[in-house]
């Protein structure tokens, strides 16, 4: 139905993928395909990878349109809803992630508790700005002893993948640095101190009045607008900013160093990644494990010397399910324990019994770590200063202890 020269193209992509198969004999590629021995939708994603980097976005929709009309002309069908398709045209705007420096540069000039916390917030979590508004006071879970959680369910306002497309699932999460829970809850408080009735239905960010009432993006973009011109980073690439909003979502997928890609691509509800609230709870173990890998890289303002390892005893307090009274107990020596030695000696106190015989060391220098690797420990965090947090699996009681 098309025209000749619609043809020629459409042959000319077939031959594009075929070469880039490795092959020359388009009845060859078609028996591997058939049989299994090329997997044909890993391999039609990956030359549109390899395409746009030599052609225009144009140009690379139509070879692949190309490649799925011999395909299906030859009775190969699959299923291309899995295939995200190149758009039609490029977009020649430029952006980028902001560094920590210029992070650090929009908390300054950012003029309330709020415009703070809602920065640190999008910057430690990969939300989209039109979700963390559409949010509630309810939908943030503070009860952990470090990060805060942000449950986000399908509902008006919030962007979910159609289920067609594989996101059919109600609800992910993400996760929140400790100083950007620090953040929010400080906003919380001082809306409260203006006289604010805040429940669980409240908006989690309201107007610059705290009359309670949702706000919009328009109306935030322009608040941090502001932002960016105060700090001078008002820099823009045709029409955009470099450093618009969605760009601390970036810095949020690019600072999760060391996470498994999969969690990752969840907590920023990408397609594919959701799921029912009560799959979850099985999950969340691993879930806070993998977003903890993540904490150094995404905190703005860190102390050198010693939040490292200050997340290191909360995280073996947490393994060894503590009370209540003792996790609250730890932040207060946490919080004013100014080096490890003390913060350890003050842990061991509130330690209860043996732990299935869980033994924790932090030992200085690559050469006590190599010996304790040999000894058959198990290195869990590299912290600051040289040193390392350690774990063996052994019978009597779990300690924590180190060595230099």
């Amino acid at each position: 139905m098309g025209s000749p020269g619609t043809a020629e193209i459409y042959i000319h992509g077939v031959r594009r993928f075929i070469q880039f198969l490795g092959l020359e004999d388009p009845e060859e590629a078609l028996a591997k395909i058939r049989s299994g021995e090329i997997d044909a939708l890993r391999q039609i994603d990956r030359y549109i990878d390899y395409a746009l980097t030599k052609n225009a976005h144009k140009t690379v929709r139509n070879y692949v349109f190309g490649v799925k009309k011999w395909l299906e002309t030859n009775g190969v069908l699959l299923e291309w809803r899995k295939i995200e398709m190149p758009t039609a045209t490029e977009v020649y705007e430029r952006d980028k992630a902001p560094s920590k420096e210029e992070l650090k540069m929009l908390l300054h000039h950012a003029r309330s508790a709020r415009d703070r916390a809602v920065i640190l917030i999008l910057a430690s979590s990969g939300l989209r700005i039109g979700t963390l508004l559409s949010l509630t006071v309810g939908d943030v879970n503070f009860d952990y002893p470090d990060v805060a959680r942000i449950n986000v369910w399908r509902k008006k306002g919030r962007k979910f993948t159609s289920r067609k497309l594989g996101g059919g699932g109600r609800f992910y999460c993400t996760f929140i640095t400790p100083e950007a829970k620090q953040a929010l809850q400080q906003y919380l408080k001082e809306r409260e101190a203006k006289g604010e009735k805040i429940t669980a239905e409240s908006p989690l960010i309201t107007d610059a009045y705290c009359t309670g009432k949702f706000i919009t993006v328009e109306d935030w973009q322009r608040v941090y607008y502001r932002i960016l011109r105060a700090a001078g980073l008002d820099k823009k690439s045709r029409r955009w900013y470099m450093l618009h909003i969605h760009s601390l979502r970036k810095f949020f997928r690019s600072n999760c160093v060391g996470v498994d890609p999969s969690y990752r691509e969840f907590w920023m509800g990408h397609k594919g990644g959701y799921l029912d609230e009560s799959y979850f709870r099985a999950e969340e173990p691993r879930h806070l494990a993998e977003y903890r890998k993540a904490i150094p890289y995404l905190t703005v303002y860190r102390a050198e010397a010693d939040e490292s390892w200050k997340m290191a005893i909360k995280a073996i307090a947490m393994m060894q399910n503590l009370p209540e009274e003792k996790l609250r107990a730890l932040e207060e020596i946490l919080a004013r324990s100014k080096v490890m030695d003390e913060a350890i000696r003050e842990f061991r106190k509130l330690q209860e019994q043996p732990n299935n015989g869980r033994e924790f060391r932090v030992v200085q220098g690559e050469e006590a770590l190599l010996k304790h690797l040999r000894e058959g420990w198990e290195l869990m965090k590299e912290l600051n200063h040289d040193k390392y947090l350690l774990k063996k699996i052994q019978g009597g009681s779990q300690s924590l202890s180190t060595e230099y």
